[in-house]
């Protein structure tokens, strides 16, 4: 059951983006003239399906690729909201491409808050419908920053539910980032290899207090060699897994 926070969140998306249309100009091999003839009638229902593919759909598929998500977004994060998206990670979201950040202040608005609401809820929840990984991946993509999803998991309550899903995110993730590979980040956003170095510094500045509960011992101590380079970090590795017998 949605939270009413996240349906405040929903609401707030519904009236700023409810009755917004695009023009029904598209790629015709990846859709059909139906389906793009939607797009120009506010309101009509999309279907999940056909919402998740105008949603994550390369740009050059639309003429106005900002209207289409527009158009799709208050049925699309329903979608989400409700627990239906199957598909989370398998495509680059729509809204990591367009500089939403910039569109008028109470679409930019509402877009932020729903984001925030369903990451906060995501952290307080013991089991969330989706892995908190995902949910960080397609939220530090849509806001191409860390900064609005990691200052939420960095303020959270010491031992809470927040520091159990950080603990098990990390220990899924800590071979890949001892490795800098950037396959933990989402799609495409480390081009310019700055985001990674990122990552793994706010990683052990924040990451090893909260990681005292973790079943594996050495887990705050892998993080903590994030901080070394790797002609330094792999044989402190080395002498770390020795040390443990």
């Amino acid at each position: 059951m949605t939270s009413p926070a996240l349906t405040a969140a929903l609401r707030r998306v519904d009236a700023v983006f409810g009755g917004m249309t695009a023009p029904a100009d598209g790629c015709l091999r990846c859709y059909g003239a139906e389906e793009l003839a939607l797009l120009a009638v506010p309101r009509t229902p999309l279907g999940d399906d056909l919402a998740r593919r105008f949603f994550h759909k390369e740009p050059g598929h639309f003429g106005d690729h900002p209207a289409v998500l527009r158009r799709v977004l208050p049925e699309f994060l329903h979608h989400l909201a409700d627990g239906r998206f199957s598909g989370m990670g398998y495509a680059p979201a729509g809204l990591g491409r367009v500089r939403w950040q910039e569109w008028p202040a109470e679409q930019a608005g509402a877009i932020a808050g729903f984001l925030d609401v369903w990451w906060r809820e995501t952290l307080a929840d013991p089991a969330p419908a989706y892995g908190v990984g995902a949910v960080w991946e397609l939220c530090v993509e849509i806001h191409r920053s860390f900064a609005p999803v990691h200052d939420v998991w960095a303020a959270a309550p010491r031992g809470g539910t927040a520091d159990r899903h950080l603990a098990d995110w990390v220990a899924y993730r800590i071979e890949d980032l001892l490795n800098d590979d950037s396959s933990v980040l989402p799609w495409y956003m480390d081009l310019d290899g700055v985001l990674l170095p990122e990552l793994q510094a706010w990683l052990v500045e924040h990451a090893p207090a909260r990681l005292a509960a973790h079943p594996d011992p050495l887990l705050a101590r892998k993080v903590a060699l994030l901080a070394l380079g790797q002609e330094e970090r792999w044989p402190a590795y080395s002498g770390l897994i020795a040390s443990a017998g």
